[in-house]
């Protein structure tokens, strides 16, 4: 959905130019909307990259963290040791480790989009 409102945002006038000068769909799609949703396309995949990050259905209902914790993930890892194990100081402090990683990896994932940004 973020990318088909990114898509819808580029102008019909800037495709229909490039159409009359010659440009074919790569060419449109490697100069023209790739480069105008780029800031778009960044913030979808942080999204992506955060909910990601946070889900524990998945690893819960497929694995229970599988066979010796093989299949753990930091945010079932919290959930385990924090509700299930009724340590909530474990589950707390395994939470704070995930929380400067995803801020870092936004503002990362911001400044790119920032500098990608045609104006």
């Amino acid at each position: 959905m973020i990318q088909l409102a990114g898509l819808s945002s580029i102008s019909k006038e800037i495709l229909e130019a490039a159409e009359v000068d010659g440009a074919r769909s790569w060419r449109k799609t490697w100069e023209i909307t790739i480069p105008l949703t780029m800031p778009i396309i960044s913030i979808a995949f942080l999204f992506g990259l955060v909910f990601t990050f946070t889900d524990v259905t998945v690893v819960y209902v497929l694995t229970r963290g599988g066979p010796v914790h093989s299949t753990q993930v930091i945010s079932t890892w919290t959930f385990f040791k924090g509700i299930e194990g009724g340590d909530l100081a474990q589950g707390a402090a395994i939470s704070l480790f995930l929380f400067p990683v995803l801020t870092g990896l936004a503002i990362l994932m911001l400044r790119l989009a920032r500098k990608r940004e045609v104006v």
